[in-house]
């Protein structure tokens, strides 16, 4: 049976796990301690222990108070965590988790409240492999968003806690102090992906998904299951043998063959008979008459000759006169 509680400001999963009738886990209790402790009463479960995937603050914030609620009513929740994440409860964990929200922007009250009573110790360390509180899952080691971050996994039920390992077609973050993207990408290839395809996954956020549904959908996957694919295909086609090409000794270089080219005497041709070229008769150029010239005659020859003065008839008085 699992059971989603969305708590915190981040809206963190929570979840509630049983394999048993009566007995259950509570997961990454990341605040709202008063609604995961009432769910756990509607569903008449009694929870044995509390089991983080990380330490960071968003997935242990109401750690302090659910565990001090539940031992008012008589109940003892041991706290289980991975080693490498311990350091994230108690005393030295509050100073990481300043130091985390200082980062992001954020403030401590938003997660922690006016009246916290601090993070306890890890009761339980775990270790790959490990039967989580006599439940039907194990811990199965996936570092990269933390050092010592873990997925909770039922084969009987097929079922995936995975925290911020993995998402709906995503992965978690690696930017904040300890984290691995490299690491990260290895406990996805070679821890989840080998999981059966119809895996439930419950991640620490979002909706749930399936192994199957994040190979086809999920970039980190798409990137892998084609890579593997390019491989298979290397693997089916075999490439062409090429011959070793022999190394030339090292030595005086052989003296290379002279090409014998013959010579082509050249054809006879006959003589061509020489042109004679005969000059161009060129016609004398018409001298034309200068401009005003012509006219100047034509009207020369129109006027008439000028007429000389007759002279007078002599008289027999003038001729008496002479005499």
């Amino acid at each position: 049976m699992v059971e989603r509680v969305v708590v915190g400001p981040w809206r963190t999963n929570s979840y509630i796990y049983s394999s048993a009738k009566k007995e259950c886990i509570i997961i990454d209790p990341g605040g709202d301690e008063v609604e995961i402790a009432s769910r756990v009463d509607v569903l008449n479960m009694v929870p044995v222990g509390i089991a983080l995937t990380h330490g960071h603050v968003d997935h242990v914030a109401a750690l302090g108070r659910l565990k001090a609620s539940y031992e008012e009513r008589g109940y003892s929740l041991p706290v289980a965590i991975h080693s490498s994440d311990r350091v994230y409860l108690g005393a030295g964990g509050m100073d990481i988790h300043r130091e985390s929200l200082e980062f992001l922007g954020m403030d401590e009250m938003g997660f922690f409240g006016s009246e916290f009573p601090g993070l306890p110790k890890a009761d339980v360390r775990l270790r790959a492999g490990d039967r989580v509180f006599n439940m039907d899952i194990v811990v199965l080691e996936t570092p990269g968003h933390t050092p010592g971050s873990v997925c909770f996994y039922s084969e009987k039920e097929g079922v995936l806690f995975s925290g911020d390992t993995m998402f709906f077609d995503g992965m978690g973050r690696t930017d904040l102090p300890g984290g691995s993207e490299k690491k990260l990408r290895e406990s996805i290839e070679k821890t989840i992906m080998t999981l059966p395809p119809e895996t439930r996954v419950f991640p620490g956020h979002g909706p749930f998904t399936t192994i199957e549904r994040e190979k086809r959908g999920n970039a980190f996957f798409r990137a892998v299951a084609a890579q593997e694919e390019q491989k298979e295909l290397q693997k089916a086609v075999p490439s062409a043998p090429t011959s070793p090409i022999p190394s030339k000794p090292a030595g005086k270089k052989p003296a290379q063959k002279k090409l014998l080219v013959k010579k082509v005497p050249p054809k006879k041709t006959a003589p061509k008979k020489p042109v004679s070229k005969k000059p161009a008769q060129t016609k004398p150029a018409s001298k034309k008459p200068a401009a005003g010239k012509s006219t100047v005659k034509k009207l020369a020859a129109k006027k008439p000759a000028a007429k000389r003065p007759s002279k007078p008839a002599r008289t027999v008085a003038d001729r008496k006169g002479r005499s």
